[in-house]
C-alpha cells in the first residue's frame, strides 16, 4: 500500500508540476493594455481670395413712380465689390442692386410700364452719374403683380455711390445710398 500511495503521490506531483509549467504561458491572460496615440491636426483658417466688398443702406428703401403712381420700386439690397488689377491697384468697383418692382394698377386699368436699368442713373460722390446694366430678372410686372431684378453699375476708382435715380413715365424719384 505504501508503494501504491507513493506512486499516487508521484503522479499527483508530476501532474502538478506539468500543469504549473504548461500553464505559465497558456493560462496567462493576454496583454490587454491598449496604447492610444492621439494626433492633433491644426487646420489653418481658410483665407478667401475674394475681393473686398461693402454693403449699403438705402433710404428710403422704396419709390413710387409714374403719373398715376402705378410703379413701386423697392431696393432690397445694394452691395459693392472692389475691382483690382493684377498688381493690386484699384480699378473701381461694381455695385449690385437688387430690386422688387410692383405694378400697383388694377387688372381693369391694365397699365403697363418698364423700369429700365439703362434709364436709371447712379449719382456718385464726385457729381457724375453712371447708367446701369440689367443683369437678370424682370422690371415689367403685370398689373397687381411683382417681379424681381438685379442691376449692375460700374463705378470708377475712388468714387462712392450717393443716390440712385429711377425714371418712369416722365417722373423721377431718388433713393439715397450710404455705406454701412
Amino acid at each position: 500500500m505504501i508503494k501504491n500511495s507513493s506512486k499516487l503521490i508521484c503522479i499527483c506531483l508530476s501532474t502538478l508540476v506539468m500543469a504549473s509549467c504548461g500553464s505559465s504561458q497558456k493560462d496567462k491572460p493576454a496583454d490587454t493594455t491598449i496604447t492610444k496615440t492621439e494626433t492633433v491636426v491644426t487646420v489653418p483658417e481658410k483665407q478667401e481670395n475674394a475681393p473686398a466688398g461693402s454693403s449699403f443702406s438705402i433710404t428710403p428703401d422704396s419709390a413710387v413712380l409714374g403719373k398715376s403712381k402705378e410703379a413701386l420700386v423697392k431696393v432690397t439690397e445694394a452691395t459693392a465689390v472692389e475691382l483690382q488689377d493684377a498688381d493690386g491697384k484699384s480699378t473701381g468697383a461694381e455695385l449690385t442692386v437688387k430690386l422688387q418692382v410692383t405694378n400697383k394698377s388694377t387688372l381693369d386699368a391694365k397699365k403697363y410700364f418698364s423700369v429700365s436699368a439703362a434709364d436709371a442713373r447712379l449719382e456718385l460722390d464726385n457729381g457724375t452719374a453712371v447708367p446701369g446694366n440689367k443683369e437678370s430678372g424682370n422690371t415689367e410686372p403685370e398689373p397687381e403683380a411683382s417681379s424681381e431684378a438685379v442691376w449692375k453699375f460700374s463705378l470708377p476708382a475712388g468714387t462712392s455711390p450717393k443716390k440712385l435715380n429711377f425714371f418712369v413715365d416722365g417722373t423721377r424719384v431718388s433713393v439715397g445710398l450710404t455705406k454701412k
